[in-house]
């Protein structure tokens, strides 16, 4: 595994809180094991690392390629929510109206 990714998978554990030990339960590992990850001494999966993904709550393209972060943050959203989008474009604008104030009122808080 290369250095760049034990790098960011230390760094998105930490931004999302969780100390090795949390880390090691929820992805069923011992804490070693995480610690050699983060040290790029130990090898992941697709699967280890789809699943460290899913847990700190990153695209998996974050951990993986230098460009991806160095993009900037609306680029990031756009990649993230890529498939969103293709799916609002074939919506109607009476659709589109409809999914924009159903998230308003959930960024409001009164959904």
């Amino acid at each position: 595994m290369s250095e760049f990714t034990a790098k960011k998978l230390k760094e998105a554990r930490v931004r999302a809180g969780l100390s090795q030990d949390e880390a090691a339960n929820l992805m069923k590992l011992n804490k070693r094991a995480i610690s050699q990850i983060e040290a790029a001494q130990r090898n992941l999966s697709a699967d280890e690392l789809a699943q460290f993904s899913r847990i700190y709550e990153v695209d998996v393209r974050e951990l993986l390629f230098l460009e991806f972060t160095e993009a900037g943050e609306e680029q990031r959203l756009a990649a993230k929510y890529s498939s969103f989008f293709k799916l609002l474009e074939k919506l109607s604008d009476r659709d589109i109206e409809d999914v924009y104030w159903v998230i308003k009122r959930k960024v409001e808080g009164l959904l």
